[in-house]
């Protein structure tokens, strides 16, 4: 851990000249005494394509406007590696600070330890069960969940085996998302309607021990699988591989979640149902813009509250929605190319599959 005589001498140091250097460097107008100028953004992982295309650089962005700069970070899913990065940061000198929380309860450290610092924190996607949290910037991880079960109803019913692929374990969206499910489900398996016979979480969110996971599933059960609901993508994927293997692709409800160039790939040839995508470009310059304005000491009013147990944070809801056949060329008309690639996902698919207008997207 950081000895915090060594944080404090350091973050005062850059706040004696570090706004100044700044301010010269970028070319940025002059900070107010004791600020830096820089906003920091400890990430999960720079890996999901999400966080990449859309998330992060629409932060900077609209950090920049705010005429600051971001310093982001990521932690490989590693709560640990996490908690390192948040103490680098405060070190180099930061006026804001944006967490993707590895680990809920880890994330209250961070909290802590920033408020300590002087520097105000927004949750991002993942809740922090922290009532020193300015902010959360999130969709409503549990009500994509409930709405998923929803979908799966509308789609071939909620009945008979269903698997649970959740992802990482003590992710908040894991775990908000699988209570979704269940708000839905647990009804109908109080009645014995359905029966969940698979749930797992997995590391790193790993499509492959949600492939096995799936593989098991259909194994014990003769293959009698209604559906999947998974927590992201690439759990889904997993799944699907599974499926295929058993000649099942295309005969079993499938969701996942962010609608990536390989989901949507799966959606056009009939294998995945849809998956839930949240406007995480909106999302970004929402969170930017809440930081810099907490950086410039000025008020944030989010319009709803969330609540975790007797915690309760503002909370910036951020709108999500099914991708499917239905809307997906639709949904590629506002994403492609900047998120999803829309010639990767027709290429080579008979033309007869194809969903009206996805023509145009092809050369």
């Amino acid at each position: 851990m950081k000895p915090t005589t060594l944080a404090t001498s350091r973050r005062d140091f850059l706040k004696i000249g570090g706004g100044a250097v700044a301010a010269a460097t970028l070319g940025l107008p002059a900070l107010a005494q004791g600020k830096t100028g820089r906003i920091g953004f400890a990430m999960s992982t720079f890996s999901v394509p999400r966080f990449k295309h859309l998330d992060l650089p629409f932060f900077e962005e609209a950090v920049r406007a705010a005429g600051m700069e971001t310093v982001a970070v990521q932690a490989n899913f590693d709560a640990n590696q996490q908690l390192n990065d948040v103490d680098n940061l405060l070190a180099q000198g930061i006026d804001a600070l944006a967490i993707i929380a590895v680990n809920a309860g880890a994330g209250k450290n961070m909290v802590r330890k920033a408020l300590r610092d002087g520097v105000p924190v927004v949750a991002y996607n993942n809740a922090i069960p922290s009532s020193d949290l300015s902010a959360f910037v999130s969709r409503d991880n549990r009500g994509v969940g409930a709405s998923a079960a929803k979908g799966a109803d509308a789609a071939v019913g909620l009945e008979g085996n269903w698997v649970i692929a959740s992802g990482q374990a003590g992710d908040a969206v894991a775990d908000e998302m699988t209570a979704g499910y269940y708000d839905v489900l647990k009804p109908l398996i109080d009645a014995g309607k359905v029966n969940v016979v698979s749930h797992e979480f997995h590391d790193g969110w790993d499509p492959e021990s949600a492939r096995k996971q799936a593989e098991n599933a259909l194994s014990a059960n003769n293959d009698n699988i209604r559906g999947f609901l998974c927590n992201d993508d690439g759990t889904a994927g997993g799944c699907i591989a599974a499926l295929e293997q058993a000649g099942l692709a295309g005969k079993a409800f499938v969701s996942g979640q962010d609608a990536t160039t390989v989901a949507c790939r799966l959606i056009a040839e009939g294998k995945m149902t849809f998956s839930t995508f949240t406007r995480f470009d909106v999302m970004g310059r929402t969170a930017g813009e809440l930081c810099a304005k907490l950086a410039k000491g000025e008020a944030i009013n989010p319009p709803m509250t969330y609540s975790s147990g007797d915690v309760t944070v503002p909370l910036q809801p951020i709108e999500a929605f099914h991708v499917s056949r239905d809307n997906l060329v639709e949904y590629l008309d506002q994403y492609s190319p900047a998120y999803v690639d829309a010639e990767t996902i027709f290429k080579d698919l008979p033309a007869d599959s194809l969903p009206a207008g996805a023509e145009k997207f092809l050369k």
